[in-house]
């Protein structure tokens, strides 16, 4: 049998995920990194992307996170971040319109540049998401 750590995953509003895994994977911000127990100590920056945790009692459980930070320390992984989504409250249309309406924005200056570059990439990857756990 797998051993298992203790996940966290926390944003502003909630504790969206408290429980134990034995197995993450999430996007840094250079590029997948994945999490087993006995994990030496980790602090990472966190990109826009997909969590994937697999848990004790079998099963996956899915999340969308907005950035933030990764750190595994004494065999607790924390996930911190702005935004997470679970994969059921995200469809595939509605992230689809996103990315539309926000490829169809119009870029007047670099701050509106910056903006629509980051609704972008979040709408890309809601899509990609709900193709991943639809």
């Amino acid at each position: 049998m797998a051993q298992t750590f203790q996940c966290s995953i926390i944003t502003p509003q909630e504790t969206a995920f408290d429980g134990k895994i034995t197995y993450a994977t999430f996007q840094a911000w250079d590029g997948q990194e994945g999490i087993l127990s006995q994990r030496s100590p980790l602090l990472t920056k966190l990109g826009i992307g997909i969590v994937r945790l697999d848990l004790e009692a079998g099963g996956k459980a899915w999340f969308l996170l907005d950035g933030g930070f990764a750190q595994m320390q004494e065999g607790v992984l924390m996930l911190l971040s702005s935004n997470a989504m679970t994969s059921d409250s995200v469809s595939l249309a509605e992230a689809q319109s996103e990315l539309d309406d926000a490829n169809a924005r119009v870029v007047t200056g670099t701050e509106d540049r910056e903006a629509r570059e980051r609704a972008q990439q979040w709408a890309r990857a809601k899509v990609t998401f709900a193709k991943t756990t639809g």
